[in-house]
């Protein structure tokens, strides 16, 4: 925003500095009102709002700030910083946000379910898409008001803005890891609601009953060495990836993705969190992050997880191994005769010759006795 767009703003900045006048509040509904009298802004806009929002806020009233959070929940370039500050302010401010701002991530509904606010479990029950964190945390309150939001949800119209995620199970986790974080955990709850129960004893191809925590080990140690690549090649052994599909699962920011594995594994909560730990930095230095994906494990039904890493398995399956033949001539005897020239050529073991057995001179008796 120019500040060509907003001569009001101009004479306000001038009018509080001549007289002492605090306009901050009236310059933050004027600024929000301009960005929402406009549906698409530059990133350097949209940059330069979430800045000066931010900065006005806390000066607001609570009835500014209602204001303000209507405005801009359901504008389509909404900054996630002033998505979550709002979220973040007291149940009658983010209330609104909460329901209908598409800038906030699963995370950051969880967050505000956690947060023990009932207005705003409220707001993420009523909500068209919640993550699946989110919805086990909701699923967990004893609140009527709730659990009634919950069960209005059942038999609701699919959202038509996001894209079905009914089809091939290929293209599931093709668009699986080709998301972003914070479409996955969305997409997760969604294939949880379609997806059977997983049948005792069946997982990723590869993984053998029993084997699970075997392969698992495996996959943390190499997380835990930090070499280079070789949490990719872990993976890639595991499940049969090729290798450009394991170092996408291995390199992740977001997490999700080695989640799913590990939950396909069935590895449990703890190693999990050990592996996510030492995979990523950006991961491992983000206490809030951690806590998030280890409760996304806890979330994830396993046969969901299978589900995406056999979908994974069938669209990058790993080569087979080429094997080199070396050149043998044709005249060359074949295996058997050579090992049959060995056999002949190698002395054969002497067998000591057997003497006939000698009474000892003491036992002889002489004759005619």
């Amino acid at each position: 925003m120019s500040s060509q767009r907003l001569p009001s703003v101009q004479r306000l900045i001038g009018l509080a500095r001549s007289n002492g006048i605090d306009v901050r509040p009236t310059l933050l509904r004027i600024i929000v009102d301009q960005f929402v009298a406009e549906t698409h802004h530059s990133a350097a806009e949209v940059t330069r709002f979430g800045e000066l929002v931010v900065n006005l806020l806390p000066k607001a009233s609570e009835a500014d700030r209602i204001l303000v959070a209507a405005k801009l929940a359901r504008h389509r370039q909404t900054p996630a910083v002033v998505a979550r500050r709002l979220a973040a302010d007291t149940g009658v401010v983010a209330r609104l946000v909460l329901t209908h701002c598409r800038a906030l991530s699963d995370d950051d509904l969880f967050l505000a379910v956690r947060s023990g606010d009932p207005l705003k479990a409220l707001a993420v029950a009523e909500r068209e898409d919640i993550g699946l964190a989110a919805l086990v945390a909701l699923e967990d309150m004893e609140d009527p008001v709730v659990k009634a939001a919950l069960a209005a949800r059942i038999g609701r119209s699919p959202v038509p803005s996001r894209e079905p995620l009914m089809g091939p199970p290929v293209d599931i986790g093709r668009r699986f890891l080709a998301a972003a974080t914070a479409q996955r955990e969305t997409m997760l709850a969604e294939l949880a609601l379609s997806q059977p129960a997983l049948p005792p004893g069946l997982g990723p191809r590869g993984a053998a009953k029993g084997q699970g925590q075997g392969q698992g080990q495996e996959i943390e140690v190499a997380a835990l060495s930090r070499r280079e690549g070789a949490l990719a090649e872990a993976i890639g052994r595991t499940f049969g990836l090729d290798r450009a599909t394991a170092a996408r699962i291995a390199d992740d920011t977001g997490g999700e993705l080695l989640v799913v594995s590990a939950r396909a594994l069935d590895l449990g909560r703890e190693a999990t969190t050990r592996i996510l730990l030492f995979s990523h930095e950006a991961i491992g230095t983000s206490v809030e992050r951690i806590y998030a994906l280890a409760a996304l494990y806890d979330a994830v039904p396993r046969g969901v997880a299978v589900t995406l890493v056999r979908a994974w398995q069938e669209a990058a399956p790993l080569a087979p191994p080429v094997r080199t033949v070396r050149h043998q001539p044709a005249l060359a005897p074949d295996a058997s005769d050579r090992m049959g020239a060995r056999q002949a050529a190698s002395p054969a073991p002497r067998q000591a010759a057997r003497s006939p057995a000698v009474r000892p001179a003491a036992s002889r008796l002489p004759k005619g006795s």
